[in-house]
Parts: C-alpha cells; structure tokens; sequence
C-alpha cells in the first residue's frame, strides 16, 4: 500500500517547486530512500508533507514501487481540476528518472493487481477479491464496484477503497478520462467480473474512440438554441486530466458571410474557416489545443485551451487578426475543469 498524506495555497508555486527540488536534490531522496529500505518510510513523511504543502497545501503525495526505478514519488491534484497544473509543474521541473527514483503527477496503475492489498480498520482488502460491473454509456463506463469487505465498512470507507481500487487497476488518468458513473455496491452484482479485467475494457474503448495519433476521435452534434440550429464538431473524449497544463480557455468567435439559411458556412466561407482554423492550429503548436467548434447564426466559436503561464492567448489574437468577413472576437479565462465545453461532452 503506497504511503499517502495531504494537507489543506500561496498564489505562485515556483518558488516553492524550485525549493522542494533543492532540498530533494540535497538530502531528501537520499533520507527517503534509506527511510523504505529501513522499512520505514514513515520517518520521513513529515517532512515531505511540509515540502509538499509549500507547493501548495491541497496537493496529496504518495510513495509506491517504481516502474523502471526502485520507488517512485507521486504528486497529485487528487482529482481537484484547480491544482492539477500546479502537480504538472513540478513534475516538469522534476530531475530525470534514475535507479532509485522516478516521478508521476498522476497515480499510475498498480503492476501487480492480484497481489495488491489496502488494510482497512486491521483488515486486509486484496483487490484480487474486487470485483466489478461496466455499462457502456457514450465514451466511457459506469462502473460498480464491490468487495466482501464493504458490507463492514461505512459509506466513506466504502467510496475511498472504492477509488484506491480503481486507481490500482487504471491509473488515475484512465479512471477520469473513461469512467463515468461510479458506484460502490454492499452486494455483489449479479454480472460481476474480477477487477483486472477492467483494464481491457479500457484499452479497447480507447482505441475505438481514438485516432492514428492517439488523441481523440471528432464526433458532430446537432441542437437548436436561442438563435436557431447549432453545429458542433468536438473531441469525442474532453477529460482535462488529458493535458492538465492546459487550463485556460480562449474562445475565437469568427463571424463569416456566405452562409446557409440555417446559419451554417456555405461552400466559400467553409473552406475559409478551415483555413483559418489550420492557420491557427499550426501557430498555437504545442502550447494549446483545439477541443471544439461550434457554428449558429453565421458565427463559428473555436473552442482552444492554453497553458495560462506561456503564451497561447496571445498567439491566437495575433493569429485571428485579418480576418476578412468582420471582427474577431478573442476571449479568455481560466477553465482548469473545461467547463466551457462540458456540454460537448459524450
């Protein structure tokens, strides 16, 4: 079982990040590693919570079994949209992985499932003893959870193992971008089926709703809204944990003339729009991305999302200027949780 602490921001991390990596590089992964090894890791918590809360307070942190590595450091948002580019930061300014230690903003999946345990009141949860249903609903599954233990336990302890266990079997990303609904049950689901075979479902939803590059498919929807017939084209999956540094939003809201009586971008003003969309696409590069588009009443609003610490909002302005069927308009806020377009969501 990973060890895991949390705390309850000052307003600019760097600092504290660009401290907490000194004092890592200094002293701290050396007295942590002979902590675990000593079997006892417990020694050192104190002081990685206080290095870690300087960062910022809500941040949770956890020390596991590396991958590559012989331990690995995790800190994480813990599922809180607001701090998960604060995690993403330190992260980046993390030292390259070695023999001893390597380092995740997100919990990874547990490499051995079946012999992973939790103790809960001085009783052990092998998750080999989970198990779970998965219905699938748009681009991701509600699941139900349930272990023989949970008819012991209150409705918090309950949903805590209920997430620890998802985690082991997922990793955090795949739990927020691909399930839904989560529910733990007090008895067994009559389909049940052991919690490491969640991981397939997974991995095909993902592979069906994703493109040759691996990022997510287009899918278009239609409505009607207050000014007559809307036309979206989105990201079939719009989960921030995806690219947690992006976490403003800039919408570019781009009027065009040689339209449909619906609203929508006749033949001329369609390719127009592409055009501009490559041409902002390209000029945002790797500081952004396009989530959606959405067209109604002779105006198509592209939806992008930027780290709010680089440039980005700034690029598209520049990039939108010109355009030759009126003013574009270019507007800004922080949206770590993608709000903006949650209505486009599957």
């Amino acid at each position: 079982m990973p060890l895991l602490r949390r705390r309850s921001a000052p307003p600019d991390p760097q600092a504290a990040i660009a401290d907490f990596w000194a004092w890592w590089g200094r002293e701290g992964a050396a007295a942590v590693d002979a902590a675990i090894e000593a079997r006892d890791p417990v020694r050192e918590s104190d002081r990685i919570s206080r290095a870690v809360a300087a960062v910022h307070p809500g941040l949770d942190w956890e020390l596991g079994p590396g991958t590559l590595s012989r331990h690995q450091m995790v800190v994480s948002a813990g599922g809180d949209h607001e701090l998960r580019a604060v995690a993403r930061q330190w992260l980046r300014a993390a030292p390259a992985p070695d023999e001893v230690w390597e380092y995740a903003d997100l919990r990874q999946p547990a490499a051995d499932l079946a012999g992973h345990v939790v103790s809960v009141g001085g009783r052990d949860l092998p998750f080999s003893e989970v198990v779970v249903t998965a219905r699938r609903r748009g681009p991701r599954f509600d699941v139900t959870v349930f272990h023989p233990l949970f008819a012991d336990v209150d409705d918090h302890a309950r949903l805590q193992l209920t997430f620890l266990a998802l985690d082991a079997a997922l990793g955090e990303a795949d739990v927020e971008t691909w399930v839904g609904e989560i529910l733990p049950a007090a008895h067994p689901p009559m389909d049940a089926f052991p919690l490491e075979h969640l991981r397939g479902l997974v991995v095909d939803l993902a592979a069906e709703l994703s493109g040759d590059d691996g990022e997510p498919s287009w899918s278009m929807l239609q409505g009607e809204g207050p000014r007559g017939p809307v036309l979206v084209m989105a990201r079939t999956v719009l989960a921030p944990v995806q690219a947690p540094d992006l976490d403003r939003h800039v919408a570019v809201s781009v009027p065009f003339a040689d339209r449909t009586e619906a609203g929508f971008p006749a033949e001329t003003s369609l390719q127009a729009l592409r055009d501009l969309e490559d041409h902002l696409v390209d000029r945002l590069g790797s500081g952004g991305r396009l989530l959606a588009h959405a067209t109604q009443a002779g105006v198509r609003t592209l939806h992008f999302y930027v780290d709010g610490t680089g440039p980005g909002e700034d690029v598209l302005r520049t990039a939108a200027d010109g355009w030759r069927d009126g003013a574009v308009s270019v507007t800004a806020q922080p949206d770590p949780g993608w709000q903006a377009v949650a209505p486009f969501r599957g």
